[in-house]
């Protein structure tokens, strides 16, 4: 064999050089260049502005801004960030067993956990959180005070508390223990034929709590057919996921892929084991809140004609993140890659642009086929089989829950009530609805519509541009005419404001169980899905070619 020359050896590599400089390189260096000038803009300001400033602050403020130009999705993480994040993805935690929210410039109880230390020491949802350890929590972050909250399970920790009730402070020791947020919170039989199963989260075995919630309905009921409820699941781990498609579909069945811009990185993921039940019919509940591993789990159902899908179209979200280190106990959450269900396609509804979501057109929409060869579209989420129209898109219920009326009124309520009949058999009298309507009509209960809002904002801003008293009339007929609407909505929708009241109240009773189980009573989805089933001459049509 011929030796090769070293000055041909190094011509080839400087040839190689310049090609890559010409393409991947020349990203490198702008990459380069853009960090150099980042760094001197960064030293600059912490050197020569006229105040004191923040380093850290200053970084955290440039990393989020560089970060929300992507996508929501992409994300960074301090180390306190990280374990929240840890501790929704495990749905267990060490703790005193209450949740907390900023509201109305106070740190208040927002939830109180069943079986915790908490909810046996006489802590109540509405109560305000005043010092831990003696140390006042005014002033501080969220994050901060609910991170002191959090401990290793068998320790202590002492909480000063102001009554919603009567106002006055009570002390209390708490020994932190674990507190799970179940993800299946509820299974049950609602009629003798019909099993039931609510997931509200993808978290660590929840594939593992489905399949033992259905063989314990199976054992006792022998239930002939199944609803499974993902309506408001916002996802969590992929894996659980396709447990849960597992359960239904047989060993060997691709479920989900991701697709990267790396193709090693691409990846499908796939059922692993003999499937529980391969026969019972099944319905899966959806709505627009549905999205990420809920949207896996329905999708893949439909695709392989295992189940029919019924309710709203979901949320549509097909993209994947990944966390990668970047030091000192910091994290960056990225979209690496997007995710594919059976038929091929994706369900990602919006594009991009500097950071805010465009709606994909529908002409972009690409057709795909289920198992059975039905029709299917990719983009702007899942469709249902079956589409049952919402009864809960009222603005003054929306404003009323955002606000947080009608969980102060809840609050009042329980106050005023040591307790109250079961659950499912629960509902307010007339007198006391009457009471509520009573009580938002108070100067003091303030719930804008978006609307009103945008109004005070066009307001304020013709005040600072000297034009207001010009607009002045015009501002006041649509302010009227907001008004007007507001309160034919609220008489429109009195109904369900009145339930969604009194399963807020139920739940500072029973939970979140009792709360799914008065909503079981009048839940439109439920009842049109067991009425599917009923018509099994329309459930095998809707399972069959050309139907979509």
């Amino acid at each position: 064999m011929k030796k090769i020359k070293p000055k041909f050896i190094i011509f080839g590599l400087l040839l190689m050089a310049v090609v890559w400089m010409a393409t991947d390189g020349n990203r490198f260096v702008k990459l380069a260049q853009s960090m150099e000038i980042f760094s001197a803009a960064y030293r600059a300001i912490n050197e020569h502005y006229v105040d004191e400033t923040d380093p850290n602050l200053l970084m955290r403020n440039g990393i989020d801004s560089m970060l929300a130009a992507i996508d929501p999705y992409t994300n960074y993480f301090s180390e306190y960030q990280m374990e929240k994040a840890r501790i929704n993805f495990k749905g267990f935690w060490d703790g005193v067993g209450f949740s907390i929210i900023e509201h109305n410039g106070k740190i208040v109880v927002s939830e109180v956990f069943e079986e915790s230390a908490a909810s046996s020491s006489g802590v109540f949802t509405g109560d305000e959180l005043i010092a831990i350890d003696g140390t006042k929590v005014k002033g501080k972050a969220l994050e901060d005070i609910e991170q002191s909250l959090h401990g290793k399970e068998g320790t202590q920790v002492s909480v000063t508390l102001r009554s919603r009730e009567n106002g006055k402070e009570k002390e209390l020791n708490l020994t932190r223990s674990k507190i799970e947020r179940k993800n299946v919170p509820y299974y049950d039989m609602i009629d003798e034929n019909t099993a039931y199963i609510v997931l509200t989260t993808f978290t660590e075995r929840a594939g593992e709590n489905i399949a033992d919630a259905l063989k314990e309905l199976q054992k006792k009921h022998k239930p002939i057919q199944l609803i499974i409820d993902l309506r408001d699941n916002g996802g969590g781990l992929l894996i659980e996921a396709v447990k849960i498609c597992n359960i239904f579909v047989d060993k060997g069945k691709e479920i989900v892929s991701i697709k990267s811009k790396i193709a090693e990185w691409d990846k499908p993921f796939g059922t692993q084991s003999e499937a529980l039940d391969l026969k019972i019919p099944l319905i899966v509940l959806i709505n627009e809140r549905s999205a990420s591993a809920s949207e896996i789990v329905a999708g893949a159902i439909q695709d392989l004609d295992r189940g029919l899908l019924l309710g709203r179209k979901s949320f549509g979200k097909g993209l994947v993140q990944n966390v990668y280190d970047i030091g000192y106990n910091s994290k960056v959450k990225l979209t690496t890659a997007r995710y594919y269900i059976p038929s091929g396609r994706c369900i990602q509804a919006l594009d991009y642009l500097d950071g805010k979501g465009v709606q994909k057109l529908d002409t972009s929409s690409k057709m795909f086929f289920t198992k059975n060869g039905r029709k299917v579209n990719d983009g702007g989420g899942l469709s249902p089989d079956l589409f049952v129209l919402s009864n809960d898109n009222s603005a003054v219920l929306k404003s009323l829950q955002n606000n947080k009326v009608i969980f102060d009124y809840a609050n009042l309520y329980q106050a005023e009530h040591d307790s109250i009949i079961s659950a499912e058999k629960f509902q307010l009298t007339d007198a006391e609805f009457n009471d509520f309507l009573n009580y938002i009509n108070r100067a003091e209960v303030k719930y804008p519509l978006d609307a009103e809002k945008e109004l005070d904002s066009c307001i304020t801003t013709a005040k600072k541009e000297g034009i207001y008293n010009q607009l002045k009339n015009g501002f006041d007929k649509l302010y009227n005419k907001i008004q007007s609407e507001k309160k034919a909505d609220l008489e429109k929708n009195l109904k369900i404001i009145r339930e969604a009241l009194e399963e807020e109240i139920v739940s500072r009773y029973y939970y979140e169980k009792g709360k799914i189980q008065l909503r079981l009573k009048r839940d439109r989805d439920v009842q049109e899905a067991i009425k599917l089933f009923a018509d099994e001459k329309k459930f095998k049509s809707l399972l069959s070619a050309g139907t979509k």
